[in-house]
C-alpha cells in the first residue's frame, strides 16, 4: 500500500510539473540531469529525443565555446553574477534544433543538496514585438522630427518660391533670364517633391500610384534636365501609342534624374545621350534573370554611344554606393535607391555595354490598363484670378507674410496681416465686417492656426478659412479641414496655385 501511494504522489506531482507552463530542468550535484519536463525538451527542439547529458545540451544549446562558458558559469553558480534571493535570472540566445535561435530567459536556484534548478521561458515572440514596438516608436518619433523639418524647409522654399513668381510676373517671356527662373522653379518643386518624399519613409508609407502617360513624363523631365546641363546633348525619342504605366511619380521622378546624373558622370567627354521609349513584351529569360512578371512593360532606354563600361563596374552601379578609387570609375553614385524604386513599381533596371554600341540603362516598367491623367496645361498659358476682396494673412514668417501679401495685393486684393493666432482673432474681431477670407499658417509660437479658428469662428460661424502649410495634408492639417475647412494649399506654391485657390475659398 505504502509503494502504491508513493508512486500515486510521484505520478500526480510528475501531472502537476507538465500543466505548469515554462521549462524545467533539475541537475544533480554530480552535474548529472535528474529530471526535465516536456516544455523544457519543447523549447529546445527535441521533441522526442532524450536529453543524454547535460554538457551534451549546453554544447547544443550555445554551440559558441566562449559564450557557452559565460552562459554555464552564470546559470551554475560557477561565475560571480547578481542575485535575488539567491535566484540568478539571465536571457541568453540558444540554439533551438530545427526551430533556429530562440530567446529564453532562465531562472536559476539552487533548492537543496547541492543541485540546481533552472526555469526556462521562451520570450522570443515577446521580445520580437517588443523590438517591433520600438521601432514603431523611433519611426514615430523620426516622423515627428522630420516634419518639423520639412515645415521650416518647406516655408524657405516658399519665400525663394513667391518671388520668383513675381519676378516671372513682371518679366517678358522673350527676356533672357525668363527661362533660368523657371529652372529655379523647376528645382524648387524637385526640393518639395523630395522633402514629400523622405517624409513619407519616414512614416512608413508605401508608394501612391496613380495611371501616367510615360513620353509627357519623361519629356518633362527632360526639359528640366536640359536647364541645368545645358552642354549635354539630351535626344528624344519616343514612340507613338505608348502603353501607360502606374507610377509615384515623385519617387519615379527621382529615379530616373539618378540615371540621368549617373549616365552623365559615366559620359564623362563624350556629351549625347539619347533617351527613347518603347512598348515591350518581357520573355521568359530575362524574368527569370530579374524576379519579376512576364507580360507588356514600357522599357525606357538611355543610351550612351562611344561609353563602354566593364562587368565589375556595370554590376557595382546596381549594387551599393562604390568607394572612391575602385574600377573604371572614380566614385560613381550607385543606383541602389533608383533600382529598389523601380522593383517597387514591378519593374527592373538593366545596364548593358560593348564596344561596338556603347552602354544603355534600361527600365522595364509593368504596363496598364488605366487611362493616365491628362497632363495640365502650363500655368504661364493661363491667366491668374484676380479679386478686390479683403484677405487676413496669418503666418510667423515675416518672408511669406511679405511675398504672400505682395502677390495678393498685385492681384487687387486688400491685406491684413497678423503674426500669431492670438492677433489673428484680435484683428478679426477688428475688422470682421470686410473680411472675406482668413489664410491660415497651422503652427505658430503661442496659439496655433487650429484654435485661432476655433475662436474665429465663435466671433463668425460663416468665416471662410484657408490652410496654408508646410505640413502634408494629415495629421493636425486632417483634423482642422474635419472642422469645415475646405480648402488648404501646401507650401512652397507657385503664384498661380495660391490665386487659384483663393478664388476656390472665396467662391465655394
Amino acid at each position: 500500500m505504502e509503494r502504491y501511494l508513493k508512486k500515486y504522489q510521484k505520478d500526480s506531482f510528475e501531472s502537476i510539473i507538465e500543466m505548469i507552463p515554462f521549462g524545467l530542468l533539475l541537475v544533480g550535484g554530480e552535474h548529472d540531469i535528474e529530471y526535465y519536463n516536456r516544455q523544457f525538451a519543447e523549447i529546445f527542439g527535441y521533441d522526442h529525443r532524450k536529453i543524454s547529458s547535460l554538457s551534451g545540451w549546453l554544447t547544443a544549446a550555445f554551440p559558441q565555446s566562449d559564450y557557452r562558458r559565460q552562459v554555464r558559469g552564470i546559470l551554475f553558480y560557477e561565475l560571480p553574477y547578481t542575485q535575488t534571493d539567491g535566484k540568478r535570472t539571465y536571457t541568453a540566445t540558444v540554439a533551438a534544433g530545427a526551430s533556429g535561435e530562440k530567446i529564453v530567459q532562465f531562472t536559476a536556484m539552487e533548492p537543496d543538496n547541492g543541485k540546481i534548478l533552472l526555469i526556462c521561458e521562451d520570450v522570443t515572440q515577446e521580445r520580437k514585438l517588443s523590438a517591433q514596438l520600438q521601432h514603431a516608436q523611433k519611426l514615430e518619433a523620426i516622423g515627428l522630427i522630420a516634419g518639423g523639418v520639412a515645415h521650416e524647409i518647406n516655408n524657405i522654399l516658399t519665400g525663394i518660391q513667391g518671388y520668383t513668381s513675381l519676378m516671372l510676373m513682371d518679366m517678358d517671356p522673350s527676356h533672357p533670364h525668363y527661362a533660368k527662373l523657371q529652372a529655379v522653379e523647376a528645382q524648387i518643386n524637385s526640393g518639395s517633391d523630395l522633402i514629400e518624399q523622405l517624409l513619407q519613409r519616414s512614416r512608413g508609407e508605401r508608394f501612391d500610384f496613380k495611371a501616367v502617360a510615360l513620353n509627357d513624363f519623361l519629356a518633362d523631365l527632360a526639359g528640366s534636365f536640359r536647364q541645368t546641363h545645358s552642354d549635354i546633348d539630351l535626344r528624344e525619342q519616343y514612340a507613338t501609342h505608348i502603353w501607360a504605366v502606374e507610377s509615384d511619380v515623385s519617387r519615379l521622378e527621382q529615379a530616373f534624374q539618378d540615371i540621368l546624373t549617373n549616365a552623365v558622370i559615366l559620359a564623362k567627354d563624350n556629351c549625347v545621350l539619347t533617351l527613347k521609349t518603347e512598348n515591350f513584351l518581357l520573355d521568359k529569360p530575362l524574368v527569370s534573370l530579374n524576379d519579376i512578371k512576364s507580360g507588356p512593360y514600357v522599357r525606357v532606354s538611355l543610351a550612351l554611344p562611344g561609353t563602354r563600361i566593364d562587368d565589375l563596374t556595370r554590376k557595382r552601379l546596381l549594387g551599393p554606393a562604390a568607394a572612391p578609387g575602385s574600377g573604371s570609375l572614380q566614385a560613381e553614385p550607385a543606383l541602389s535607391f533608383a533600382h529598389g524604386v523601380i522593383q517597387g513599381h514591378g519593374g527592373t533596371i538593366t545596364i548593358e555595354s560593348d564596344v561596338f554600341r556603347g552602354t544603355t540603362y534600361c527600365v522595364y516598367l509593368p504596363a496598364s490598363s488605366k487611362t493616365p491623367h491628362k497632363k495640365k496645361q502650363p500655368l504661364s498659358v493661363l491667366k491668374n484670378p484676380t479679386g478686390q476682396e479683403t484677405i487676413l494673412l496669418v503666418d510667423d514668417e515675416k518672408v511669406i507674410t511679405e511675398v504672400a501679401a505682395s502677390m495678393l495685393t498685385s492681384l487687387g486684393y486688400e491685406v491684413l496681416i497678423a503674426s500669431t493666432g492670438e492677433e489673428a482673432v484680435s484683428v478679426y474681431q477688428e475688422h470682421q465686417s470686410r473680411i472675406d477670407l482668413v489664410i491660415m499658417d497651422i503652427v505658430m509660437p503661442g496659439m496655433g492656426g487650429g484654435e485661432a479658428i476655433d475662436l474665429i469662428r465663435a466671433i463668425n460661424p460663416s468665416a471662410k478659412v484657408m490652410l496654408c502649410s508646410g505640413y502634408s495634408l494629415d495629421g493636425a492639417v486632417e483634423a482642422i479641414m474635419k472642422k469645415g475647412v475646405q480648402i488648404f494649399l501646401k507650401k512652397p506654391f507657385k503664384l498661380k496655385d495660391f490665386c487659384q485657390k483663393i478664388r476656390d475659398a472665396l467662391d465655394g
